[in-house]
């Protein structure tokens, strides 16, 4: 629940003489940008007194960058669970603060260069000869990892693809990693493929997909937000968040076209 204070600050009245203007920061993976700066609008709109401004990177980049520190109040929207857990753990987000607003629905694909890894037609391939290095982010800070891991062993394939894997640099682009010939294959969200006002979703032609980790061998991956700790008006980034988590907030999420965690 929103204190009063805080309900004072950012009321759906409107801004007052007597009511300070307040700059938040909400940190996005890149993915869903999109989406949420529609949300981020609708929340402004209605609350004129906060200054709404985005930050995008992409997710173990923009974890990283929130634990390290940042200026003036923020939130923080993470792809899962992973990144939340280890902002919590790393003292930069307060457990209590963390709420569940929708579900990751973005299908786990794996992926090699348009001119690589010959013969690799399926998941089963991995544990071929074509396939030498797999991209798979740390499962132990990534929500991307973790579930690949997860499906995978299920589907009875990690065993053998497990002395391959590779972990890639969280500020490396992955596709360019590909065509570069870094590694022979990686493990992304689908939607990750698709360049922003690419209004066709198309896959670029430099990439191709070996195959996608079944929904269903894993987990279901939450995205979940929460106010950085030691933000300036802490009140004012929590306040965004429960709003979020609200029935409004959902009804903002869907409409903007990410699945309701209701």
């Amino acid at each position: 629940m929103v204190a009063a204070a805080g309900i004072l600050l950012l009321g759906c009245g409107g801004a007052s003489e007597e009511t300070p203007r307040v700059s938040l920061t909400v940190y996005l993976p890149c993915v869903i940008a999109g989406p949420m700066g529609e949300v981020v609008a609708r929340y402004a709109g209605a609350h004129p007194e906060v200054d709404v401004a985005t930050d995008t990177d992409k997710p173990l980049s923009l974890v990283g960058r929130a634990e390290r520190g940042h200026e003036g109040p923020a939130a923080i929207i993470t792809m899962g669970d992973v990144e939340m857990r280890w902002l919590v753990n790393e003292g930069a987000v307060e457990a209590a603060d963390v709420r569940t607003i929708a579900i990751n629905s973005y299908p786990l694909v794996v992926v090699a260069a348009a001119e690589g890894a010959p013969g690799a037609e399926g998941l089963a391939d991995l544990a071929g000869p074509a396939v030498k290095r797999i991209y798979v982010e740390d499962p132990g800070q990534s929500t991307l990892g973790d579930r690949t891991v997860q499906g995978l062993k299920q589907l009875g394939l990690w065993d053998d693809i497990a002395p391959k894997v590779v972990r890639p640099d969280p500020n490396a682009m992955v596709l360019a990693e590909l065509i570069a010939d870094k590694a022979d294959a990686a493990v992304v969200f689908r939607d990750c493929l698709f360049g922003e006002g690419d209004s066709a979703r198309s896959i670029p032609k430099t990439v191709r997909v070996i195959g996608e980790i079944p929904d269903g061998t894993y987990p279901r991956i939450p995205y979940q937000a929460a106010a950085l700790r030691g933000t300036v008006h802490a009140e004012a980034a929590r306040h965004f968040v429960e709003f979020l988590a609200s029935p409004e907030g959902r009804d903002a999420l869907e409409s903007a076209g990410l699945k309701s965690s209701q």
